[in-house]
């Protein structure tokens, strides 16, 4: 009987053995799986990783918050060339957010020379999608005289015509990324 109960004994602390280790794998694989949810609950670090495979497989959402994360150092270093460099794949394919980030960029010189053209030029890509955001920062460059009518009337139609015909503008900013 001694050995009967003993036999019992061991195979149930394998089973409960096996039962935690099944538990354990459940719970890590728990984990956040939606690169949203983790960013707006602040783990950074599983919000980047999941949306840098998402960016690399081209989702201009992904390529937009991976210039975020770059952009303000959530999870990573801030970098702003990797910040630059993600949120122009993410405007050039039309993400309105992506547009009014890199205009920030050039607006306030992060990471890039001072351009307000460009930067203008990229709010009008916004705003003509509907940011009001990038519309308030229209407003401030015209209210404080930064630009002069021609030029944005200028910026306005290049605005036009990048958005009409994306895949044959402004192909490189490199000349005004900062080394």
């Amino acid at each position: 009987m001694k050995d009967l109960n003993y036999m019992n004994y061991t195979r149930n602390k394998k089973i409960l053995f096996f039962v935690l280790i099944l538990c354990t794998q459940i719970i890590s694989c728990a984990k956040e799986t939606n690169p949203k949810k983790a960013f707006d609950s602040g783990d950074y670090k599983t919000s980047f990783d999941i949306w840098t495979i998402q960016a690399k497989q081209g989702n201009v959402e992904a390529q937009n918050y991976i210039g975020i994360h770059y952009y303000v150092g959530l999870g990573v270093d801030k970098d702003y060339q990797k910040a630059f460099m993600w949120y122009e794949k993410a405007a050039k394919a039309g993400n309105l957010h992506a547009q009014r980030n890199i205009a920030d960029m050039y607006n306030y010189a992060r990471g890039v020379k001072k351009d307000i053209y460009l930067a203008f030029m990229w709010y009008f890509a916004s705003y003509q999608q509907g940011n009001d955001r990038a519309k308030s920062q229209i407003d401030n460059i015209i209210a404080l005289g930064q630009m002069s009518p021609n030029m944005q009337l200028h910026a306005k139609i290049a605005s036009n015509e990048y958005i009409t015909d994306k895949e044959n503008h402004f192909n490189s900013y490199d000349t005004y990324i900062e080394k």
